[in-house]
């Protein structure tokens, strides 16, 4: 069961709240993310001129002064992304803005089963052959010392732009265990988490690094342009999952509205296909709706139709295009579905509930859909988790974190047992993050691989139990029209800044609805206070199915009817909720989404 926890971080909100002219609730909200004070007002209002220079990274102007180079020159130069929406928009933002700037480009996507990630050998032999003389890898590269060591070797000017954590080695010192960090051999290396980089806001995505180079090209030049590109990289940096604070808010602030309105005939061709209306855009639906369409793309075709759809300049043909996104990804989908009915009977059948890290090998899953399943198994147990399927040339996986356990920190570290105990790595390939990460391995090692991971793993039962961390106990009475309006200063939400949680106790139902095309979600009559006329809808969308078992199991069967007939019951809940305001036929009325519930 999930511990529910008050966040108790201590400041004075009400003089908070007196020097920025906001509610003290809001004023706790902003001290429950870490904002510093001397923050506050650009996060209150964020401004396009505190966004961070970008010759403040390590390499930027090497990198500037070669691809300038190169353009006077004219030399061929490709482009070489990822397979996901972060690598599709930094290799359109990349292309688009070189090819304005004068440069003879094109650019190349790994297919994600035939490639695998990132730049590798076999396209760098692939573009000698085609006589390109220039790479610039985007959203990959940083762990790509053989690719980029075979094109150094063919006489090829290299740049990597890339925002991925360093690989390194361990090794023993007088002083301890030491990290040894490894950088590509290319001409420059632009990455803000390189251990010499001075950049102040490292945790961007690569589609921002990219947008920095443009950024720092066109300064170069002396010309306009480079904010065209601002909604592409907030894009990215919404679907990439990074923190939406600091710089990427401020990037996401201004660049979600700036997405409704650019020229860009596939975005709106897909904002369109969706009904998402005017005016409504917000990260949810680039997150959730737009992004996993591109995302389709590279999982079960090519990511070349995402970018193709960026690129494309008709509209009838930008609206066929955006069909077919939309269209993949409904089929990716019903895949995922499967996929996790599959995982979640293999770890129940085998018996794995108990392991503290889940290393699950469906050797028939369609390797695309690894992290989707391993991001939903992980939700389930609440445990570090790896899917892995059969690829081309062995085993072939993603994993997905929780945050007590550093995934890519404690592969690096079975990579290194294994190198001790057997001679060789257990991964033949892998890299990430610290909440995720992919790799390849032999068949033969899945075995091996669960058992140092659980051997070595460091967590506790406690690590294991999942937290709902409550911003504000604010009770239902305090709700306002103005309260709720004014946490929209309070978004873009996502990573680092999520949607607030509160919670309030002792809440009784006076009635019970389905909801939803298959009367799966719940929304609920909800009383509060000694009035029993303080009413206020509450909408759950859970498992409807469960909310009802729970309430019979806990009450009988005749409660839960009389709660479903709006008759008395003494049905009382704790819900953790969020606020908002539902305009139905020109009225407004306040109502709450349920996020978790107990019952009293």
């Amino acid at each position: 069961m999930a511990n529910w926890k008050v966040k108790a971080k201590r400041a004075d909100f009400t003089a908070l709240a007196n020097r920025f002219q906001i509610d003290p609730v809001t004023a706790r909200l902003m001290v429950n993310r870490d904002v510093k004070e001397e923050e506050m007002e650009n996060y209150l209002h964020p401004d396009l001129s505190t966004l961070h220079d970008p010759f403040l990274m390590k390499d930027m102007e090497k990198a500037c002064e070669i691809l300038e180079k190169a353009m006077e020159e004219k030399r061929k130069i490709r482009i070489i992304g990822d397979y996901d929406v972060d690598g599709i928009f930094s290799t359109y933002i990349l292309k688009h803005a070189l090819t304005r700037l004068g440069a003879d480009c094109d650019y190349a996507i790994p297919h994600r089963i035939h490639d695998g990630y990132g730049v590798n050998p076999e396209m760098i032999e692939s573009a000698a052959e085609e006589g390109i003389e220039m790479v610039i890898t985007c959203d990959n590269g940083i762990a790509a010392r053989e690719a980029i060591s075979l094109a150094k070797e063919k006489n090829m000017t290299v740049v990597v732009t890339d925002h991925h954590a360093i690989p390194f080695t361990v090794k023993e010192t007088e002083q301890g265990e030491e990290k040894e960090y490894h950088l590509p051999p290319a001409d420059a290396v632009i990455d803000p988490h390189r251990v010499d980089d001075s950049y102040p806001f490292p945790e961007i995505c690569g589609a921002v690094v990219a947008w920095k180079l443009i950024t720092a090209l066109f300064q170069r030049a002396g010309k306009d342009g480079a904010m065209d590109y601002l909604p592409m990289a907030a894009f990215a940096s919404i679907c990439d999952i990074m923190p939406l604070l600091g710089e990427n808010r401020t990037m996401v602030a201004f660049g979600l509205p700036a997405l409704e309105e650019c020229d860009n005939k596939g975005i709106q061709a897909l904002i369109a296909r969706n009904g998402i209306e005017k005016g409504s855009l917000n990260s949810y639906h680039v997150g959730f709706v737009l992004g996993p369409a591109f995302n389709a793309t590279g999982r079960l075709d090519t990511a070349e139709l995402g970018l193709e759809l960026l690129m494309e300049e008709d509209e009838s043909k930008a609206t066929a295009m955006a069909a077919r996104l939309i269209s993949l990804n409904e089929q990716r989908k019903t895949m995922t579905e499967e996929g996790c009915e599959l995982a979640m009977e293999m770890v129940e059948q085998q018996g794995m509930q108990d392991a503290k890290v889940l290393v699950i090998y469906i050797p028939t899953l369609h390797e695309s859909l690894c992290g989707i399943i391993a991001g939903r198994i992980k939700e389930r147990y609440y445990r570090p988790t790896f899917v892995l399927c059969d690829g081309e040339e062995g085993v072939k996986g993603s994993g997905r974190s929780i945050e007590t356990y550093s995934m890519y920190e404690k592969m690096q570290q079975a990579n290194q047992r294994s190198m001790e105990e057997r001679g060789e790595g257990v991964f033949t390939k892998f890299g990430g993050h610290p909440m995720a990460a992919g790799l390849s391995m032999k068949a033969c090692d899945v075995d091996y691989l669960r058992d140092i991971m659980n051997e070595d793993c460091g967590l506790e039962e406690k690590d294991l139990e999942p937290k709902i961390l409550i911003d504000v106990p604010m009770p239902l009475s305090y709700l306002n029209f103005n309260r709720i309006e004014e946490l929209s200063i309070l978004e873009p939400f996502g990573n680092a800044n999520p949607k607030p949680v509160f919670a309030d106790k002792k809440i009784s139902i006076m009635g019970i609805y389905p909801i939803g095309k298959q009367g799966q979600y719940r929304k609920l009559v909800l009383s509060y206070g000694d009035d029993p006329y303080n009413r206020i809808d509450g909408l759950f969308f859970g498992d409807g199915e469960a909310f009802d078992d729970a309430i019979r199991e806990e009450y009988g069967q005749d409660i839960l009817e009389a709660a479903y007939a709006g008759r008395s019951n003494p049905v009382q809940l704790s819900i953790t909720y969020y606020p908002s305001i539902n305009v139905f036929r020109g009225q407004s009325s306040m109502q709450v989404i349920i996020g978790e519930y107990l019952l009293d």
